[in-house]
Protein backbone atom coordinates (compact mmCIF):
# COMPACT_ATOMS: atom_id res chain seq x y z
CA UNK A 1 0.00 0.00 0.00
CA UNK A 2 2.81 2.37 0.88
CA UNK A 3 4.62 1.64 -2.39
CA UNK A 4 1.44 2.27 -4.37
CA UNK A 5 1.03 5.62 -2.60
CA UNK A 6 4.61 6.66 -3.42
CA UNK A 7 4.28 5.55 -7.03
CA UNK A 8 1.04 7.49 -7.34
CA UNK A 9 2.63 10.69 -6.09
CA UNK A 10 5.62 10.23 -8.39
CA UNK A 11 3.36 9.65 -11.40
CA UNK A 12 1.31 12.72 -10.54
CA UNK A 13 4.46 14.83 -10.28
CA UNK A 14 5.77 13.92 -13.72
CA UNK A 15 2.44 13.68 -15.53
CA UNK A 16 1.33 17.15 -14.40
CA UNK A 17 4.72 18.69 -15.15
CA UNK A 18 5.10 20.95 -12.13
CA UNK A 19 3.45 21.36 -8.75
CA UNK A 20 2.44 24.90 -7.86
CA UNK A 21 4.25 24.47 -4.55
CA UNK A 22 6.20 21.92 -2.48
CA UNK A 23 4.19 19.34 -0.53
CA UNK A 24 5.17 17.44 2.62
CA UNK A 25 3.19 14.18 2.84
CA UNK A 26 2.69 12.71 6.31
CA UNK A 27 2.94 8.98 7.01
CA UNK A 28 -0.70 8.62 8.00
CA UNK A 29 -1.49 9.50 4.35
CA UNK A 30 -4.36 11.68 5.54
CA UNK A 31 -2.67 15.05 5.34
CA UNK A 32 -0.20 17.04 3.30
CA UNK A 33 1.44 20.36 4.03
CA UNK A 34 1.89 23.04 1.38
CA UNK A 35 5.38 24.38 2.01
CA UNK A 36 8.37 26.26 0.63
CA UNK A 37 12.07 26.61 1.45
CA UNK A 38 12.27 23.08 2.86
CA UNK A 39 15.45 22.09 4.73
CA UNK A 40 16.12 18.54 5.94
CA UNK A 41 18.42 17.41 8.77
CA UNK A 42 18.82 14.11 10.59
CA UNK A 43 16.44 15.16 13.36
CA UNK A 44 14.17 17.86 11.87
CA UNK A 45 12.51 18.94 8.62
CA UNK A 46 12.25 22.73 8.50
CA UNK A 47 9.86 24.59 6.21
CA UNK A 48 7.89 27.79 5.66
CA UNK A 49 4.13 27.89 5.15
CA UNK A 50 3.54 28.38 1.43
CA UNK A 51 0.60 30.73 2.00
CA UNK A 52 2.48 32.93 4.47
CA UNK A 53 4.76 35.82 3.56
CA UNK A 54 6.14 36.26 7.10
CA UNK A 55 9.00 33.78 6.66
CA UNK A 56 8.22 31.93 9.90
CA UNK A 57 9.98 28.55 10.16
CA UNK A 58 8.13 25.41 11.20
CA UNK A 59 9.58 21.99 11.95
CA UNK A 60 8.42 18.39 11.90
CA UNK A 61 10.10 15.12 12.83
CA UNK A 62 11.33 13.04 9.86
CA UNK A 63 9.68 9.90 11.24
CA UNK A 64 6.26 11.56 10.69
CA UNK A 65 6.94 12.26 7.00
CA UNK A 66 6.71 9.73 4.16
CA UNK A 67 7.91 11.89 1.28
CA UNK A 68 8.38 15.42 -0.04
CA UNK A 69 7.14 16.41 -3.51
CA UNK A 70 8.86 19.53 -4.84
CA UNK A 71 7.31 21.98 -7.28
CA UNK A 72 9.86 21.03 -9.97
CA UNK A 73 8.55 17.44 -10.00
CA UNK A 74 11.28 15.92 -7.78
CA UNK A 75 10.04 13.46 -5.16
CA UNK A 76 12.15 12.65 -2.11
CA UNK A 77 11.24 9.62 0.02
CA UNK A 78 12.02 9.97 3.75
CA UNK A 79 13.24 6.73 5.29
CA UNK A 80 11.19 5.56 8.24
CA UNK A 81 12.66 5.88 11.70
CA UNK A 82 9.51 4.62 13.40
CA UNK A 83 11.37 1.70 14.94
CA UNK A 84 13.54 4.23 16.81
CA UNK A 85 10.72 6.35 18.21
CA UNK A 86 10.58 4.46 21.51
CA UNK A 87 14.34 4.38 22.03
CA UNK A 88 16.82 6.87 23.32
CA UNK A 89 19.42 8.57 21.20
CA UNK A 90 21.60 6.35 23.33
CA UNK A 91 25.07 6.92 24.71
CA UNK A 92 27.37 4.01 24.06
CA UNK A 93 29.39 3.55 27.29
CA UNK A 94 28.15 2.01 30.54
CA UNK A 95 29.82 1.68 33.93
CA UNK A 96 28.00 -0.90 36.06
CA UNK A 97 28.16 -1.56 39.79
CA UNK A 98 27.09 -5.13 40.65
CA UNK A 99 25.19 -4.45 43.87
CA UNK A 100 24.25 -8.01 44.75
CA UNK A 101 27.88 -9.18 44.70
CA UNK A 102 28.26 -7.51 48.09
CA UNK A 103 26.29 -10.44 49.53
CA UNK A 104 29.14 -12.81 48.64
CA UNK A 105 31.80 -10.30 49.75
CA UNK A 106 32.83 -9.26 46.24
CA UNK A 107 33.31 -5.71 44.97
CA UNK A 108 32.46 -5.91 41.25
CA UNK A 109 32.28 -3.30 38.53
CA UNK A 110 32.19 -3.62 34.75
CA UNK A 111 32.56 -1.52 31.62
CA UNK A 112 30.36 -2.10 28.57
CA UNK A 113 30.62 -0.61 25.10
CA UNK A 114 27.45 -0.64 23.00
CA UNK A 115 28.14 -0.87 19.28
CA UNK A 116 26.61 1.49 16.73
CA UNK A 117 23.57 -0.65 15.94
CA UNK A 118 22.54 -0.75 19.61
CA UNK A 119 22.01 -4.50 19.43
CA UNK A 120 25.43 -5.68 20.58
CA UNK A 121 27.53 -4.83 23.63
CA UNK A 122 30.98 -5.95 24.80
CA UNK A 123 31.28 -6.02 28.62
CA UNK A 124 34.38 -6.50 30.77
CA UNK A 125 33.86 -7.18 34.51
CA UNK A 126 36.48 -6.76 37.24
CA UNK A 127 35.87 -8.20 40.71
CA UNK A 128 37.82 -8.27 43.97
CA UNK A 129 36.86 -10.60 46.82
CA UNK A 130 37.39 -9.70 50.47
CA UNK A 131 35.83 -12.70 52.25
CA UNK A 132 37.76 -14.71 54.84
CA UNK A 133 37.80 -18.49 54.75
CA UNK A 134 35.27 -18.74 57.59
CA UNK A 135 32.60 -16.63 55.86
CA UNK A 136 31.13 -19.49 53.89
CA UNK A 137 32.23 -22.68 55.67
CA UNK A 138 34.18 -25.60 54.29
CA UNK A 139 34.50 -26.97 50.76
CA UNK A 140 33.76 -23.64 49.09
CA UNK A 141 35.89 -21.83 46.56
CA UNK A 142 35.90 -18.13 47.51
CA UNK A 143 36.77 -15.71 44.74
CA UNK A 144 39.72 -13.37 45.30
CA UNK A 145 39.72 -11.86 41.83
CA UNK A 146 38.09 -12.42 38.44
CA UNK A 147 37.71 -10.74 35.09
CA UNK A 148 36.62 -11.83 31.63
CA UNK A 149 34.48 -10.75 28.71
CA UNK A 150 30.75 -10.94 28.02
CA UNK A 151 29.04 -10.50 24.65
CA UNK A 152 25.54 -9.09 25.17
CA UNK A 153 22.92 -9.24 22.42
CA UNK A 154 19.97 -6.81 22.65
CA UNK A 155 17.33 -8.12 20.19
CA UNK A 156 15.16 -5.00 20.51
CA UNK A 157 17.98 -2.48 20.59
CA UNK A 158 18.37 0.23 23.22
CA UNK A 159 15.22 1.49 24.93
CA UNK A 160 13.65 2.03 28.32
CA UNK A 161 13.20 -1.72 28.75
CA UNK A 162 15.50 -4.14 26.96
CA UNK A 163 16.38 -7.83 27.08
CA UNK A 164 19.92 -9.14 26.86
CA UNK A 165 21.25 -12.58 26.07
CA UNK A 166 24.78 -13.73 25.40
CA UNK A 167 27.83 -15.82 26.26
CA UNK A 168 30.54 -14.90 28.74
CA UNK A 169 33.94 -16.17 29.82
CA UNK A 170 35.21 -15.56 33.35
CA UNK A 171 38.66 -16.39 34.73
CA UNK A 172 39.95 -15.76 38.22
CA UNK A 173 41.76 -16.83 41.36
CA UNK A 174 40.10 -18.04 44.53
CA UNK A 175 40.58 -19.65 47.94
CA UNK A 176 39.72 -23.35 48.01
CA UNK A 177 38.60 -23.54 51.66
CA UNK A 178 38.59 -27.28 52.40
CA UNK A 179 39.20 -27.40 56.14
CA UNK A 180 37.57 -25.94 59.26
CA UNK A 181 40.84 -24.11 59.90
CA UNK A 182 40.38 -20.80 58.08
CA UNK A 183 44.11 -20.69 57.33
CA UNK A 184 44.03 -24.05 55.56
CA UNK A 185 43.18 -23.08 52.03
CA UNK A 186 44.69 -23.35 48.58
CA UNK A 187 44.90 -20.51 46.08
CA UNK A 188 43.68 -21.85 42.76
CA UNK A 189 42.90 -20.68 39.25
CA UNK A 190 39.34 -21.19 38.02
CA UNK A 191 37.35 -20.59 34.86
CA UNK A 192 33.68 -20.30 33.97
CA UNK A 193 31.74 -20.42 30.71
CA UNK A 194 28.37 -18.70 31.10
CA UNK A 195 25.19 -17.80 29.26
CA UNK A 196 23.76 -14.53 30.59
CA UNK A 197 20.05 -13.68 30.47
CA UNK A 198 18.81 -10.37 31.79
CA UNK A 199 16.34 -7.50 31.74
CA UNK A 200 17.42 -3.85 31.84
CA UNK A 201 15.18 -0.95 32.86
CA UNK A 202 16.18 2.70 32.31
CA UNK A 203 13.90 5.13 34.20
CA UNK A 204 16.03 7.94 32.74
CA UNK A 205 18.51 7.72 29.83
CA UNK A 206 21.64 7.99 32.00
CA UNK A 207 20.76 5.38 34.67
CA UNK A 208 19.74 1.74 34.41
CA UNK A 209 18.75 -1.08 36.73
CA UNK A 210 19.30 -4.66 35.59
CA UNK A 211 18.76 -8.19 36.79
CA UNK A 212 20.89 -10.91 35.17
CA UNK A 213 20.76 -14.69 35.61
CA UNK A 214 23.90 -16.58 34.53
CA UNK A 215 23.98 -20.33 33.84
CA UNK A 216 26.98 -22.38 32.73
CA UNK A 217 29.89 -24.58 33.72
CA UNK A 218 32.90 -24.02 36.00
CA UNK A 219 36.30 -25.68 36.17
CA UNK A 220 38.79 -25.58 39.07
CA UNK A 221 41.84 -27.50 37.82
CA UNK A 222 43.67 -27.43 41.17
CA UNK A 223 40.82 -27.24 43.70
CA UNK A 224 40.88 -29.96 46.34
CA UNK A 225 37.22 -29.49 47.28
CA UNK A 226 35.94 -30.11 43.78
CA UNK A 227 38.23 -32.99 42.79
CA UNK A 228 39.16 -31.19 39.56
CA UNK A 229 35.63 -31.73 38.21
CA UNK A 230 33.78 -29.65 35.67
CA UNK A 231 30.51 -28.69 37.31
CA UNK A 232 27.42 -26.65 36.56
CA UNK A 233 27.15 -23.19 38.04
CA UNK A 234 24.58 -20.42 38.35
CA UNK A 235 24.62 -16.84 39.57
CA UNK A 236 22.22 -13.92 39.90
CA UNK A 237 23.23 -10.26 39.92
CA UNK A 238 21.32 -7.03 40.47
CA UNK A 239 23.10 -4.05 38.99
CA UNK A 240 23.11 -0.25 38.76
CA UNK A 241 24.56 1.33 35.58
CA UNK A 242 25.58 4.84 34.58
CA UNK A 243 25.57 5.67 30.87
CA UNK A 244 27.84 8.22 29.26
Amino acid sequence: MKNIFILGITFLAFSSGLFSQDYIYLRDQQQRIAAKNISISATEIWYEDYSSSEGHLYSIKPELVSLIAYENGEVRVIKSRAKDMNTYDFKKNLITYHLSDLIISNFTMSYERILQSGKLGIQIPVSFGYASGTNFGNNVLISKFYSGVYVNFYPNGQGKVRYLLGPGIRIGVGHDNHNSNSQNYTDTFYGKLLINNGVVFSPIPDLSLSAVLSLGIRYYPEAVSYNKDVRTTAAFTFNLSYRF
